[in-house]
């Protein structure tokens, strides 16, 4: 089996890090990142066919909640 690079492994810890912090739907974790549903869901799917503007926006979300949250 091939190891998953850790860009990949961190987007993805991110990408449920985010709906665990604030319970959205895909539709709304959708609309915070400016793209479609579809796109979420394929992220999530297949992360690396993710664009590296998402990935960052999606790690700069976890960032945000976790000094919500205290958790930094």
């Amino acid at each position: 089996m091939n190891k998953l690079p850790g860009y990949i492994i961190e987007f993805q810890i991110a990408m449920d890090g985010v709906k665990r912090y604030t319970g959205w739907t895909d539709e709304e974790f959708a609309r915070h990142l400016g793209v479609s549903v579809a796109t979420v869901r394929s992220a999530r799917r297949d992360p690396y066919a993710v664009n590296g503007g998402i990935i960052l926006r999606v790690q700069d979300m976890l960032r945000t909640f976790r000094k919500q949250y205290g958790m930094l």
